[in-house]
C-alpha cells in the first residue's frame, strides 16, 4: 500500500500520556491511508500494555506498525530507527506525550502542501500544558500565517515537534544526511526542519491544532543540565558549520552564551570538571574576545 502521511511516535515511560496520544490521532477526519509508526523505547511501565490495547480500535486507514525495543536505545537513536521505516510521501510527528487537539489537522497540512508544491514543510501553533498556572494554557510560539525562513526557525525556536508536516523527501536531502550523522545530537528535530528548508519553502499556520506537554521528564525541560547544554552545543557547531552566513553566526552565539552561562554556574557551584568542559566552546570563535574586552571597559 502506498501511504500519502506517515506518523512518528516515539515514547518512553509514558503510560500517563500515551492514550491520549493515540487517540488524538485515531479521531482524524482524514480519507487518505495513513502509515503510524510507534517506537517504544523499552519502557519499563505500562507504556506497551496501554499501547497494545489502544491500537486494536485504529481506524481502518490507519495501519499501524508497532516497534518495542528489545533494550533502550536512547530518544536520538529510536528517531533515526523510526525515520528508516517511513513509506509514506508525507511525514507528521508527535511525541509519546504530547497529543493533536484538531480532527482536521492532517487533513490541512496535507492540503496545503500538496496544493503548494514550493513548500516542503509547514507548522502550526501549539497550547502549553503545564503543572505551572504560568505557563499552563499559554502558546508555544506565536505562529502567523506566513511563509518563514530557516533562520528564523533556528533563531527563533517557534516550531514544535507535533505541529509539523514536510515532504518525506526531505529525508533524502543532502541536509539531512550530511548533518543528521551522530547518534548522541540534543533537540534532533531542529536538524529536519533546516534540511526542510533546503528543498522547499516553509508554512505556518495560526490556527492552534496541538498540546505541548510540559513537564520535568520531558526532553527539554528547563531545569540545569550541564551533560544536554553541551549536546546542543554540538548540534549548533554542526548546523553552522554546514549551512554558514547568518545561521553559523546564530549558532556561534548560542554556543557562546549557552556556555557563558554554565561555565559561571559550574564555577560557582565549585564544579570545576564541568567547568573545563566549557571552556573549548568558548574559545571555538571571536565572540569570547568581545566579550572580555566589554568585561575589562566597565571594570
Amino acid at each position: 500500500m502506498k501511504y500519502s502521511v506517515s506518523i512518528i511516535i516515539l515514547t518512553y515511560n509514558q503510560q500517563s500520556f500515551i492514550e491520549e496520544t493515540l487517540k488524538g490521532i485515531f479521531m482524524q477526519k482524514i480519507d487518505f491511508p495513513v502509515e503510524l509508526i510507534i517506537c517504544d523505547d523499552c519502557s519499563t511501565d505500562r507504556t506497551d500494555e496501554v499501547i497494545q490495547k489502544i491500537i486494536l480500535d485504529a481506524p481502518q486507514n490507519i495501519t499501524v506498525k508497532y516497534f518495542r525495543h528489545p533494550k533502550n536505545l536512547g530518544s536520538t537513536p529510536n528517531f533515526y530507527f523510526a525515520l528508516k521505516q517511513v513509506t509514506g510521501k508525507y511525514l507528521a510527528f508527535c511525541e509519546g506525550d504530547d497529543y493533536w487537539t484538531d480532527p482536521e489537522k492532517l487533513h490541512l497540512q496535507l492540503q496545503f502542501l500538496q496544493e503548494n508544491p514550493a513548500y516542503s514543510m509547514c507548522f502550526h501553533t501549539a497550547e502549553n500544558i503545564s503543572d505551572d498556572s504560568d505557563i499552563n494554557s499559554t502558546l508555544f510560539s506565536k505562529v502567523e500565517d506566513r511563509e518563514y525562513t530557516p533562520l528564523e526557525i533556528y533563531r527563533h525556536w517557534i516550531v514544535h515537534t507535533a505541529t509539523v508536516m514536510m515532504k518525506a523527501e526531505v529525508l533524502q536531502s543532502p541536509a539531512k544526511n550530511e548533518t543528521m550523522l551522530d547518534d548522541t545530537l540534543q533537540y534532533f528535530d531542529t536538524i529536519l526542519f533546516l534540511a526542510a528548508g533546503s528543498i522547499g519553502k516553509i508554512w505556518g499556520m495560526q490556527r492552534k491544532m496541538s498540546c505541548y506537554r510540559r513537564h520535568d521528564a520531558g526532553l527539554s525541560a528547563g531545569k540545569i543540565n550541564f551533560k544536554r547544554d553541551l549536546k546542543h552545543n554540538k548540534l549548533d557547531a554542526i548546523i553552522g558549520k554546514y549551512y554558514g552566513g547568518e545561521i553559523k553566526k546564530t549558532a556561534d552565539w548560542q554556543i557562546f552564551s549557552r556556555s557563558i552561562a554554565d561555565l559561571e554556574i559550574s564555577l560557582s557551584a565549585g564544579k570545576f570538571q564541568t567547568t573545563l568542559t566549557f571552556l573549548p566552546w568558548l574559545f571555538r570563535n571571536r565572540i569570547i574576545f568581545y566579550y572580555l574586552l566589554k568585561k575589562i571597559s566597565k571594570n
